[in-house]
């Protein structure tokens, strides 16, 4: 249906338009679909009403003659850019800035009061940045402002709620994007998204539908597809006698090596991508699942390290999104023999929680430890300090101690 509207679409373009400004509209609508597609195969259920954006939105941009990307407060990028999160910042053009959310907070409930719109949230620590939107800008930054309401279970599994916990609320910038009708929010919000790709939200989606409802026409169509899914008794009977022994058609066969690893990454919704503390892509593998099995990690755990972005048993890196589209893996395969050898380099180091990285004052690496503890009895400085200074890469008596590999 997509494919459809978007063919339908470029036939009735208007060519007299400059091939440039034809060519950032091809663009936009691809990479809407492109977006679309990952958010759909990650979260099934939120498959409804990413829908329904999409479908509004090239309804959209065709009905107004597309224009509406000339008049936009942002311009349009390239997909490849979208993990440069600074360069991203630049380009915003917000009609409301406010410095400090903790302490501009009687300045925005008092002036955003009753106002719907998008925002921006940025992470003033790391420069990660979040798009939303609310029909009630002041009481959405209220919510962000109430710890309790952060730390309750319906909320405090959201990429951008641990962050603000994580790092508080005087850490973040608000910038108020545009101001814009209800009915028209998500498509607002899905738009700025598409085009900022902002940290947060990337990974907001990723992982749970926690908290999402399904309308009530959706849940009778939902209804009438389960009725008769059960078979009977005598039909699993006649299936099962079909299929037993001789009768299989895979009867006294194997699959091959290759067939296996075709099954797992046909099977897989969405790739990981394993790095060194280098930064440097070294595998790609077809699924979290497929990962903590060869690891002996649970699943849950690799998930929070995509999630929270820290580095896992001290050297290595997993997102669900290369940091740079460019980037190219030293193992193209992840079943080959290379990549054996890097599974049991990650499975010896097991016992590692957090590896501390220790530095000169002019960055010059000096040794890497496999705990506060190790760090502790070589350089004779308290854990307390180190685990102190470790936080925040901070330097003690000459040293600069980090739990990441500081890159220059």
């Amino acid at each position: 249906m997509l494919l459809e509207f978007y063919i339908i679409s470029v036939k009735m373009y208007n060519f007299e338009q400059s091939a440039d400004y034809l060519q950032i509209i091809l663009n936009k609508i691809k990479k809407i679909i492109s977006w679309v597609t990952s958010e759909t195969k990650r979260s099934p259920a939120k498959a409804e009403d990413i829908v329904r954006v999409i479908k509004y939105s090239l309804i959209y941009l065709y009905n107004k003659n597309l224009n509406f990307l000339k008049k936009a407060t942002y311009p349009v990028r390239s997909y490849s850019s979208f993990n440069n999160e600074e360069e991203n910042r630049k380009e915003l053009k917000p009609i409301k800035v406010y410095t400090n959310l903790k302490e501009n907070k009687a300045d925005i409930l008092k002036e955003q009061k009753d106002k719907s719109g998008v925002y921006c949230l940025i992470n003033k620590v790391n420069g990660h940045t979040y798009i939303g939107s609310s029909i009630n800008l002041a009481s959405r930054m209220k919510n962000y402002l109430n710890n309790i309401f952060l730390k309750n279970k319906k909320n405090s599994n959201m990429p951008i709620v641990k962050a603000l916990l994580k790092y508080d609320q005087s850490n973040f910038s608000l910038l108020i994007l545009e101001y814009a009708e209800a009915e028209s929010l998500t498509i607002r919000e899905t738009l700025y998204i598409v085009n900022f790709m902002p940290y947060y939200n990337v990974l907001k989606q990723g992982y749970s539908s926690l908290g999402y409802k399904h309308t009530e026409e959706t849940k009778k169509l939902l209804s009438e597809l389960g009725k008769n899914r059960v078979h009977s008794e005598k039909t699993k009977a006649l299936i099962s006698r079909a299929l037993t022994g001789e009768n299989n058609p895979f009867y006294n066969k194997n699959h091959s090596t290759e067939s296996k690893v075709r099954m797992i990454e046909a099977n897989s919704a969405y790739p990981i991508y394993i790095y060194n503390s280098y930064k440097k892509l070294l595998v790609i593998f077809p699924s979290v699942l497929t990962f903590s099995k060869l690891i002996n990690s649970n699943h849950s755990t690799i998930i929070n390290v995509i999630k929270e972005q820290i580095i896992f048993r001290g050297e290595w890196y997993i997102t669900n999104i290369p940091y740079n589209l460019s980037d190219t893996p030293i193992i193209c395969n992840w079943s080959s023999k290379e990549c054996k050898d890097l599974i049991n380099d990650i499975k010896s180091n097991s016992h590692i929680k957090k590896a501390v990285f220790v530095y000169d004052t002019n960055r010059k690496f000096i040794g890497k430890y496999e705990g506060v503890t190790d760090a502790q009895k070589a350089l004779n400085i308290s854990h307390s300090t180190i685990k102190k200074y470790a936080n925040v890469a901070g330097v003690y008596k000459g040293y600069i101690f980090s739990y990441e590999r500081l890159i220059n």
